[in-house]
């Protein structure tokens, strides 16, 4: 967990990646996204809200499903 919240300060905001995780209901899925500075305080720390870059609406993952986590290179 630990090792995917250093890979997520390193990549920073307005970046694109991309994260394959393990959904509540048990699949996997594969998000190209990026992250945005927080307009709030967070509820969940291990909960990384982001948008979507491939259905453009807000997702969010969880950093313990987390599978694996790339920056995209442009």
């Amino acid at each position: 967990m630990n090792n995917v919240k250093s890979k997520l300060n390193m990549i920073g905001y307005g970046k694109e990646f991309v994260v394959i995780f393990t959904k509540s209901d048990g699949t996997q899925r594969k998000m190209r996204c990026m992250m945005e500075p927080p307009k709030g305080p967070q509820k969940n720390p291990d909960v990384v809200p982001v948008m979507d870059l491939d259905a453009g609406g807000w997702r969010s993952f969880n950093v313990t499903k987390v599978l694996s986590l790339e920056e995209t290179v442009v």
